[in-house]
């Protein structure tokens, strides 16, 4: 009995002093991490080939001249999207190929604005993130290079040094022997990104995590000048005689288009571009034989902080301030009328043509 009562007690001891002990705090700690990479074995795995192509086409760009050429969509928030495939082999054999990876970046000297909806500058900057390739079937991978692009787009790949058509697409080449593989992936461009040429380069890495070479080349973005109004007139209303009627645009994009919007304009190519209009006199005629001897003349602008221009009547205009990739801007429109002709309506009627070219694109900082 006595020793039930001490190995009791002993028990309800430890309890005790467990329960009453001193409380321990826990803070926020930080240690080292660390691994050292693997010096493998093996050989490395080779790029053999590269391009680029419309996404979803056997091999198709948008021009015919060596490598691949890709036209923007000319339409607001509708991007591009295009592949990036390559052949690759490894002579520890295809097993080895863990990865293959694409990469494109800006055209070097190209500032993209401060209007570009993504967070870039452009200026050789990556474009997006690096997109890792899908490896194709052998049937699949034959038919795209070596039946379509062979015979439909030869000019299309890059090749390394030392490999051609022959050499892959032979009846005992790698392809057939499956000893390499074509892989691609998609990559996107913006419908805003420039014009201009892209750099891009393919490597690939194997089990062991040794880089393969890497290939490297360039297509172009061509260059496409486009852009988009939110009005489909401009009404001046109630006119005095020598009196300058202005009417302003505005910095909201209204849809749908009516005559009644105040006019905005906005860039949706992949160029900078100026804005031009021409107008017709709406009957208001001449009083002279002059060039200039108009009853009416015109001015217009892109931005509320732009200097007005003016325009005659039948005259192509270019207006000052440009539109960066993607910028939305006010179009301000005025009307001075110094005759009315004798017997002239109460209401006019005229057509204002738009037009828009090309401006150099802003440089890096």
């Amino acid at each position: 009995m006595k020793i039930k009562k001490l190995i009791s007690f002993m028990v309800l001891t430890a309890l005790f002093v467990m329960t009453i002990g001193p409380a321990v705090a826990v803070a926020d700690t930080s240690v080292s991490t660390g691994f050292t990479r693997s010096a493998g074995g093996g050989e490395a795995p080779i790029v053999k080939v590269k391009w680029e192509m419309n996404d979803g086409s056997l091999g198709l760009d948008d021009a015919t001249r060596a490598d691949a050429q890709f036209m923007p969509s000319g339409q607001y928030q509708v991007n591009k999207q295009i592949e990036i495939c390559s052949i690759v082999t490894d002579p520890d054999g295809v097993s080895d190929i863990d990865s293959v990876y694409g990469n494109v970046y800006y055209p070097t000297n190209v500032y993209l604005g401060d209007s570009h909806e993504a967070d870039r500058q452009g200026c050789g900057q990556e474009v997006g993130t690096e997109c890792r390739m899908t490896q194709l079937s052998k049937t699949d991978g034959i038919e795209l290079f070596c039946n379509q692009i062979r015979n439909n787009n030869n000019n299309l790949p890059t090749w390394a040094d030392d490999y051609n058509y022959d050499e892959v697409c032979a009846e005992d080449g790698e392809l057939m022997k499956e000893t390499a593989y074509v892989y691609c992936c998609t990559k996107e461009l913006s419908y805003e990104d420039p014009s201009g040429d892209y750099r891009t380069l393919v490597f690939a890495q194997d089990s062991s995590a040794v880089d393969s070479n890497y290939l490297e080349n360039f297509f172009e973005y061509m260059n496409l000048t486009s852009f988009e109004v939110d009005f489909n007139a401009v009404q001046y209303g109630s006119v005095k005689l020598n009196t300058h009627k202005i009417i302003n645009g505005d910095l909201t994009w209204n849809i749908p288009t009516t005559s009644a919007n105040p006019a905005s304009v906005r860039n949706v190519g992949n160029t900078r571009l100026q804005m031009s209009v021409s107008q017709n006199d709406m009957g208001l005629g001449k009083t002279g034989t002059g060039v200039n001897d108009w009853n009416v003349k015109y001015d217009g602008r892109v931005g509320s902080s732009a200097t007005w221009k003016n325009y005659w009547p039948e005259a192509l205009t270019w207006l000052n301030n440009d539109l960066d990739l993607s910028e939305m801007d006010e179009m301000d429109f005025s009307i001075l009328i110094t005759k009315f002709p004798p017997s002239s309506p109460t209401s006019f009627t005229g057509t204002m043509d738009l037009g828009a070219k090309a401006v150099s694109h802003l440089t890096c900082p």
